[in-house]
């Protein structure tokens, strides 16, 4: 019996789930969650999703966005199943929710990074696909069920999110059939477009444009990098959230190979995002800071100023680094 097979007799045969993703939520990591949710609750279920991190205020257009709760309402709930999607670490939905959200039955584990632990009691993990959101599309799929137009927006999204708009090269021809088959549902892909990436306030624009004046790069132009502190936070009223995407503002650059962004997460501790464009694997990269995530696109947390932290990534990245003769 495939593993697809074995999720779905494993719902059909309990009553009471949760669902959970990883800390700092993306398009993916919402959509996947969302859909589940939709898909559980139309079987009857009882079904509540936990996340450590609030939803940014661009994915609130999602069907059942409002039914993500945050550990503060767990008061130990114990939920027969419990699936985690998108997480390749059960730490990576949060420290307080890895260990007080405890399932009395079994663990599901549904993602598709190439540094997934295989953690739960059963794992879903597929490394070759676009998304979670696409694993979550082929097992409704499997169930026999339609997949409709509200799944089908947060299944969208994802599969949006995580191919950068169609941009990277995880985008498929299986990817375009299900895009295909989602927008044959009735979504409105211009809207979610907007939603998602067309609808910013004037403070994040002022956010980018503090970062864009720390840019750097390498004498030969392969890397580039620059920093978001706490500082240009405080003195654009901006938080995390506004920082999304800003990374790829700097990988458009016509010598760059890899992008570098280093984001104050919290007192003493920086959030490195990287992505690449063709030779670099910086999933590897960050797996040596503890993080983890894709061949084009990686993240970590490192215990050091975002100006450190920069240092030591920028050198294991020049390790890495093809150069063309």
């Amino acid at each position: 019996m495939d593993i697809y097979r074995k999720i779905l007799d494993l719902i059909d045969q309990h009553s009471s789930f949760a669902i959970s993703a990883h800390i700092h939520p993306d398009g993916d990591s919402i959509g996947s969650q969302l859909a589940v949710y939709s898909f559980l609750t139309d079987l009857d279920k009882h079904v509540r999703i936990f996340n450590t991190d609030p939803i940014p205020p661009n994915y609130h257009f999602l069907p059942f966005y409002d039914k993500i709760e945050q550990p503060g309402t767990l008061d130990g709930y114990s939920p027969e199943i419990l699936i985690v999607l998108d997480a390749s670490t059960l730490v990576r939905i949060g420290n307080r929710l890895s260990k007080a959200l405890v399932p009395k039955q079994v663990t599901i584990n549904i993602d598709h990074h190439a540094s997934a632990d295989r953690f739960g009691d059963y794992n879903l993990v597929e490394i070759d696909v676009s998304s979670t959101c696409e694993i979550i599309y082929k097992l409704i799929q499997r169930s026999g069920t339609t997949i409709g137009q509200e799944r089908a927006t947060a299944l969208y999204t994802g599969i949006m999110f995580d191919t950068g708009c169609f941009q990277y090269s995880n985008s498929t021809s299986q990817v375009h059939h299900i895009a295909a088959n989602l927008i044959d549902q009735g979504i409105e892909v211009d809207k979610i477009y907007r939603d998602v990436y067309g609808n910013y306030p004037v403070r994040r624009l002022r956010l980018l444009a503090k970062a864009l004046q720390t840019l750097e790069l390498t004498p030969d132009g392969k890397i580039a990098w620059l920093m978001v502190d706490q500082k240009m936070l405080n003195h654009t009223n901006t938080t995390l959230e506004d920082v999304d995407g800003v990374i790829n503002q700097i990988r458009s650059i016509d010598t760059v190979e890899v992008a570098i962004m280093a984001t104050a997460n919290a007192p003493g501790q920086s959030k490195i995002g990287m992505r690449s464009k063709d030779h670099v694997d910086v999933g590897k990269i960050c797996a040596e800071f503890g993080g983890g995530g894709h061949a084009r696109a990686a993240g970590c947390l490192i215990d050091k100023s975002c100006k450190m932290a920069l240092k030591a990534v920028i050198e294991v990245t020049k390790k890495y680094l093809v150069y063309d003769d």
